[in-house]
């Protein structure tokens, strides 16, 4: 067994009060099999602003030692430092972006996994574009070559994502003699949250749980769990729940989650401006952001899940962790196709999906759930079949697992001794050179 320091959010148990996000979701599903493996494991997790743990004696099974940081105060990277040093790992593991990055100011030679959950260039174009401004790309491209740097192995959400990955290595200058064979990345995809989902469906049987919205038994319910995002494309969702709406009366659409991004033209807010005029607002159940040990009943009284966005470079280097989520409670889904993950589970026939932005093929598969009840529990069968076998925990970590028997250090780290570094700095100075002669020969002045 291995000593691990890991460093990565609270996991969704943890934060039960609180609106969940992916990051919490990705560090379960690290944290979860590395305790099944008897590992010991000592966790620094990103200190929530309104949580107030300080104490190590926190619910979590197997050895684990809690050490909640705030990032945000000054000298987060001593006290990082001295647990780490304390602790004396075999290996690191870091879990998503920001904690990639907190983890390259640590003075170690232990070898360090960084599992980078979306390529982050795409997420900031995304957000750039939001923001109508390109401010903040040259301070990101920054951290993320400091990211690419320091890691020994990566792991990515997708195979389109590790494809990126490789080329965001080679201009880094990873890619060099001493790695030819080597493989930097892994793909870990998202995976469902082990759930015991018999006993959740007695708990919360047909749809009492919703009487309390006016939805009756006999009602056909549509949910969306999550952020409103950038290229969560609104437009569509709307046509296509109203064309639902129209030809089926009992079709409700519920909605947990808001918008991700302070903005007076949020796509949140023009969704339910949308609403309002809607003839059919009363079927809109808009419940906003909900502490996460409120929303398993929602799950279990629903009858499908959806996913929906528009078609850019984050959507299909990135990926949607709601639809391994929806899927791990046995709810099929329907999703716009874009993203690895919508593919693969279409494949598993754990769902419906359509072109991203055509609204009427999105609502006729509505439409064909909601007056097909053998086709949709037959979806909800094989939702669950897929979330507890190819999306487990256990499945998509393997590579993770595997590795940190016998973690190891990228060879072009482990050779970075007083010639090789001599011979890079000789090799720079002739690149330098090599630029100046070819600007000077190719001057037309």
């Amino acid at each position: 067994m291995s000593k691990i320091f890991l460093i990565a959010y609270n996991p969704p148990h943890i934060e039960k009060t609180n609106k969940i996000e992916a990051a919490q979701y990705r560090s379960w599903q690290f944290l979860a099999p590395l305790i099944n493996g008897g590992h010991e494991i000592y966790l620094c997790a990103k200190q929530s602003p309104v949580l107030c743990i300080t104490s190590p004696h926190i619910d979590l099974p197997g050895s684990v030692i809690y050490h909640p940081i705030q990032f945000e105060n000054i000298g987060w990277s001593r006290e990082l430092q001295s647990a780490h040093d304390n602790f004396d790992p075999d290996c690191i593991v870091a879990v998503n972006f920001d904690n990639c990055l907190y983890s390259t100011k640590l003075r170690s030679s232990k070898p360090l996994w960084m599992d980078i959950y979306g390529d982050y260039l795409t997420i900031i174009q995304a957000s750039c574009f939001r923001a109508r401004s390109n401010r903040g790309i040259p301070t990101v491209i920054s951290f993320y070559k400091q990211i690419l740097n320091t890691g020994d192995i990566f792991s990515v959400c997708s195979s389109p994502q590790r494809h990126m990955l490789v080329g965001e290595l080679a201009v880094t200058g990873r890619l060099r003699r001493e790695t030819f064979g080597y493989e930097f990345t892994r793909v870990i995809l998202p995976g469902s949250l082990p759930l015991n989902v018999d006993a959740g469906r007695k708990k919360y049987q047909n749809k009492k749980f919703l009487s309390k919205f006016g939805i009756t038994d006999t009602d056909f319910v549509v949910l969306w769990c999550g952020g409103y995002n950038t290229w969560t494309d609104v437009k569509t969702l709307f046509a296509a729940l109203e064309l639902a709406m129209e030809n089926e009366p009992r079709i409700h659409y519920l909605s947990i989650g808001a918008n991700t991004y302070n903005a007076v033209d949020n796509v949140y807010l023009q969704f339910l401006s949308m609403i309002e005029n809607s003839s059919f607002r009363e079927r809109f159940h808009m419940l906003g952001w909900l502490p996460w040990e409120e929303i398993s009943g929602y799950y279990y009284a629903s009858d499908v899940g959806i996913n929906i966005d528009s078609i850019h470079y984050e959507t299909i280097y990135g990926t949607r962790t709601r639809l391994v989520e929806m899927i791990a409670y046995g709810l099929p889904v329907i999703s716009s196709l874009g993203s690895e993950l919508s593919y693969l589970i279409l494949d598993s026939n754990a769902g419906l999906s359509f072109q991203a932005g055509d609204w009427k093929e999105f609502g006729k598969k509505i439409l064909l759930l909601a007056m097909d009840f053998d086709l949709c529990r037959q979806f909800s069968h094989n939702a669950l079949a897929c979330a507890q076998d190819i999306f487990s925990f256990s499945s998509t970590t393997k590579p993770l697992i595997d590795w940190v028997k016998a973690p190891m250090i990228a060879p072009d780290k482990e050779l970075k001794v007083y010639e090789n570094r001599i011979q890079d700095i000789e090799f720079n100075l002739r690149s330098i050179f090599r630029k100046l002669i070819w600007k000077f020969i190719g001057s037309t002045k």
